[in-house]
């Protein structure tokens, strides 16, 4: 599966799934105080809304991030709660 992400650059790039899941869990990992939600996210990251909660969704269930049902923060920083 590959996900289609919009670079700052002309063109579009592909990234294979497992990057961009390693791409969003390093930096909620070097920035622990990292509160984002689904739209922000998408943002930060340059991938469409459904593209970024299921990321995310992939991230809580692995048990790397924590959510309120709208925020996404690092698990176990006591920034959101499930």
């Amino acid at each position: 599966m590959t996900i289609r992400v919009q670079p700052y650059s002309v063109g579009v790039a592909v990234l294979d799934v497992d990057a961009q899941i390693q791409r969003v869990s390093a930096e909620f990992q070097e920035m622990p105080g990292l509160v984002l939600t689904v739209a922000q996210a998408s943002r930060l990251f340059g991938v469409d809304h459904v593209e970024s909660r299921r990321i995310l969704d992939i991230l809580v269930r692995r048990g790397i991030l924590s959510t309120d049902g709208r925020q996404f923060a690092r698990a176990g920083t006591g920034r959101c709660c499930i």
